[in-house]
């Protein structure tokens, strides 16, 4: 059963996540001198710095636009049960771990534990959040064929965005990185916009449905009501046919007595 309204509310808060966290994101690459470099330096990298608590806020947006995704997509009726639920908890729990969890400074060859967590937890929600998506498109006929084909050629954006960013983190020595991570992160804010305006789409074309079917409720009510005096008036003469009859036998026979 679709909650149109309940729909639209949530995928506003997804989206309003989403937002929050690319306009934190930019605040937090604003004038931090020429020793940050966002071609090298990952997002992770920026936390540390002395604006890095924008790029935290931007991690926890991103974390909760999640669940206020999933209850927007059930409140249309797509199946979220099982395996979308489970990958896009995975993306929103790695990325608040990633965001209470700091890494370790650039210039530290050896990784701390509390750095590897970092690193493992992001790559998870990484790798999540397409499959999930993959998921979700694949149930959710009702965003419509393009947003479909749209988050389909996403997600196959991110598994080749996941597969760079292996190479460059171990084989390629982190040339371009930040590019890339920064490019990942990019398609898949998009998957969750796509998959969040889907919502609102699906909501949409849900509210004139419920609307006619209710004027054809209240046209069915008004037939019937319209009916009814005809069939209460037929039965009122079929009644008053009887009694003009049984009125005039009866004077007929009182007539006859008398005589």
């Amino acid at each position: 059963m679709k909650n149109t309204a309940a729909a639209r509310a949530f995928a506003s808060v997804s989206i309003l996540g989403l937002l929050t966290a690319v306009v934190a994101t930019v605040i937090g690459h604003i004038g931090l001198g020429p020793g940050y470099d966002p071609l090298k330096l990952t997002i992770s990298d920026y936390a540390l710095s002395n604006r890095g608590v924008t790029i935290e806020i931007a991690m926890v947006a991103l974390a909760f636009a999640a669940p206020a995704l999933l209850a927007g997509l059930r409140a249309v009726g797509v199946a979220i049960r099982g395996l979308p639920a489970v990958l896009l908890s995975i993306w929103s729990v790695g990325l608040l771990l990633a965001a209470i969890i700091p890494t370790d400074p650039p210039e530290i060859t050896t990784l701390s534990t509390a750095a590897l967590i970092h690193r493992y937890t992001s790559v998870a929600a990484f790798v999540a959040l397409p499959i999930a998506a993959a998921v979700i498109a694949s149930r959710f006929p009702g965003m419509g064929s393009r947003m479909v084909a749209a988050v389909r050629r996403l997600c196959v954006g991110c598994a080749l965005g996941v597969a760079l960013l292996w190479y460059v983190a171990f084989p390629g020595g982190r040339v371009m990185m930040g590019l890339v991570e920064r490019s990942l992160v990019g398609v898949e804010i998009a998957i969750l916009m796509v998959l969040s305006f889907g919502i609102l789409r699906a909501a949409r074309a849900a509210k004139p449905a419920t609307a006619m079917s209710q004027t054809a409720s209240t046209a069915a009510i008004k037939n019937m009501t319209a009916w009814t005096p005809a069939t209460t008036t037929a039965t009122d003469r079929q009644r008053s046919d009887r009694d003009l009859v049984g009125a005039v036998s009866g004077a007929a026979q009182r007539g006859s007595r008398d005589a």
